[in-house]
């Protein structure tokens, strides 16, 4: 998930084919926008996780999908990512694949996700002033 800038998602049963989320600014008021990540290791590819990624962005009413592999995906599943339309950011503007493949190989070799420029999926912690100032809340 590091590569992609996400998040893992916490369920690891019943997960709805979600692996992580990818997060990044929709507007000025920094409401967020959502990238579902789904993670391929087996051998065995085929269109119907691309279609299970669309469906799955779909129903939690993400704006993009990417998909990992472990190996290069089938004609058949680039063909379905390609015709799946694209994002356009609000934000920005800019048009982006709605549905992405990229294999696990290739993003260490640098490829990355054509995608919004994510939020870090690393919090902040407070100064010791904040923390503070939450005490004194109390």
């Amino acid at each position: 998930m590091s590569l992609v800038d996400g998040q893992s998602y916490e369920k690891q049963v019943g997960d709805k084919g979600i692996d992580g989320i990818v997060r990044f600014p929709l507007d000025k008021e920094m409401n967020l926008g959502r990238i579902i990540v789904s993670v391929k290791g087996g051998r065995q590819l085929n269109p119907g996780m691309v279609r299970d990624l669309r469906g799955t962005v779909e129903a939690q009413n993400a704006a993009m999908g990417v998909l990992l592999t472990m190996h290069q995906p089938t004609s058949g599943m680039i063909k379905e990512a390609n015709g799946s339309g694209s994002f356009v950011n609000p934000f920005t503007g800019r048009s982006y694949p709605e549905l992405q493949i990229l294999t696990v190989p290739d993003m260490f070799l640098g490829k990355r996700p054509n995608m919004p420029t994510p939020l870090l999926p690393y919090v902040k912690a407070p100064t010791f002033a904040g923390w503070q100032q939450s005490f004194d809340e109390m």
